[in-house]
């Protein structure tokens, strides 16, 4: 078996360069919000859990739902 030393050729070779980014910092719930403190809760437990996963939905459901007077930044 051969490899081609092109870069991006199948079977061999370098393609694009990939640019990693440091990750986000998870949000702040929202003073006063149930469904922020409720997240937040579940980001602790699924962080004890090594459910990383499940943190990053926490943190989605965070960032996403809307609060009385502010708009919805999706």
């Amino acid at each position: 078996m051969t490899y081609d030393s092109k870069p991006g050729a199948p079977g061999g070779g370098q393609g694009s360069p990939v640019h990693v980014t440091l990750p986000r910092l998870d949000p702040e719930p929202v003073p006063g919000c149930p469904r922020c403190a409720g997240a937040a809760a579940r980001r602790t437990v699924c962080r004890r859990a090594g459910d990383l996963s499940g943190v990053s939905d926490c943190n989605v459901d965070i960032r996403r739902h809307p609060h009385v007077g502010e708009r919805d930044v999706r």
